[in-house]
């Protein structure tokens, strides 16, 4: 079966051709700075750089259009007709009540227009390109594996908050959760890895980079997670203010003399790690000021580690102890000094860092004596979407 799996981002289009079952990667792109005059355009033949180029393209739909002619090329000898196609999956956001891995039928497109306010970066692109292959591929099978998906077995005690009922109730305000595709990534692989028996494990999952979330994963199922109805909340992010009392913003508001959009607005622009930090979003420019004495850029990295402690505490005693802590994201892979200071905190229950391990990056940083694993493993969030495609065309 060839199945493309599209990841769309509000200036970026990513996709993949995949073999299924046999999970091969047959091709894959990426468009960045879509809207631009200078977007850059990259794509692969297996694993060999084919072409990369500099133009523009001003919106989603020609970023596709190119796509789907470069899967066409007879000179890559991928596809030869749109119709060799078995399905297309989208690695999709939000859509209310009709979350989880589903085909993108009329009233699930609906859905996801009625919740495109929670993701306003997301959801018009995803719709964009979810429409032109509909009209591309009127019998190709589209299916949106939704992020807060995974999400679905977080019980009802754990997803709902403490506003009024009806809010619950009739306009679905409740704890959604993202990054769902790697929670389950990460979960699947760490009891692979560590020959854990598939109906009793308990791993953390730590999702960290420009986009940060944690999860509490049990025998394979979400807990609990760290974002919330929109990915604003949770864990301190690169521009994401993270948990905040929400009646801060009527206070700033009236001191400010600002509306409700120009409060969220500044929230967006000047909040996360790269307001407190006044550097960048990026950890490794905000590492640099550390490492020149910035007061800021301290300051914006202790409360991210501050923030990943605290929900691995939560998940703890929510798990009732874990086999493991993986590590994913930009951050996750890369920082290995943040590794050591969020997990210097577990030691007092067994958890030993190997340092050696842990500064080469490797899978398990942990020693073999560690009370319990910490793990290091890229995210594969496309072959989830993949495997789901093929799922959902099956049943």
């Amino acid at each position: 079966m060839n199945i493309v799996v599209c990841n769309i981002g509000s200036s970026s289009f990513k996709f993949q051709l995949l073999e299924m079952p046999a999970e091969h990667q047959r091709a894959r792109g990426y468009t960045e700075r879509v809207g631009k005059q200078d977007a850059i355009t990259t794509y692969w033949v297996g694993d060999q750089q084919v072409s990369q180029r500099v133009s523009p393209v001003p919106s989603h739909r020609e970023a596709v259009q190119e796509a789907l002619a470069f899967l066409l090329d007879p000179a890559h000898g991928l596809l030869t007709s749109l119709e060799q196609l078995s399905g297309v999956g989208f690695k999709t956001v939000q859509a209310g009540e009709k979350n989880g891995s589903v085909l993108l039928t009329d009233d699930v497109l609906e859905a996801m227009e009625a919740y495109r306010d929670l993701a306003p970066a997301h959801n018009p692109p995803y719709l964009t390109a979810i429409r032109m292959f509909r009209e591309l591929l009127p019998r190709t099978p589209l299916v949106g594996v939704f992020e807060p998906g995974f999400h679905t077995t977080i019980p009802d005690y754990a997803r709902i908050y403490g506003t009024p009922y009806e809010w619950y109730e009739q306009l679905g305000v409740r704890k959604y959760g993202y990054h769902g595709a790697s929670h389950k990534f990460i979960a699947t692989e760490a009891v692979r890895l560590l020959g854990l028996p598939a109906n009793n494990h308990r791993i953390i999952s730590c999702h960290l980079g420009g986009s940060s979330s944690l999860c509490a994963i049990r025998n394979g199922a979400s807990i609990d997670t760290s974002m919330g109805f929109t990915p604003q909340s949770g864990v301190l992010q690169g521009t994401r203010i993270g948990d905040l009392d929400p009646f801060v913003l009527p206070y700033v508001m009236k001191k400010k003399g600002i509306s409700l959009e120009q409060a969220l607005a500044e929230c967006s622009k000047n909040g996360g790690l790269a307001g407190i930090s006044g550097i960048s979003a990026d950890m490794r420019e905000i590492n640099a000021g550390v490492a020149r004495g910035d007061r800021r850029a301290t300051l914006a990295r202790e409360r991210f580690v501050y923030d990943c402690k605290r929900y691995i505490g939560e998940y703890l005693v929510l798990l009732e102890g874990a086999d493991a802590i993986v590590f994913t994201g930009g951050i996750g892979q890369r920082d290995a000094a943040l590794r050591r200071d969020v997990l210097s905190a577990l030691a007092f229950l067994g958890l030993k860092l190997d340092a050696a391990r842990n500064n080469a990056h490797a899978t398990v940083i942990t020693a073999g004596d560690s009370s319990i694993a910490g793990l290091v493993i890229a995210t594969d969030e496309e072959i989830v979407v993949a495997r789901e495609t093929v799922r959902v065309i099956r049943h």
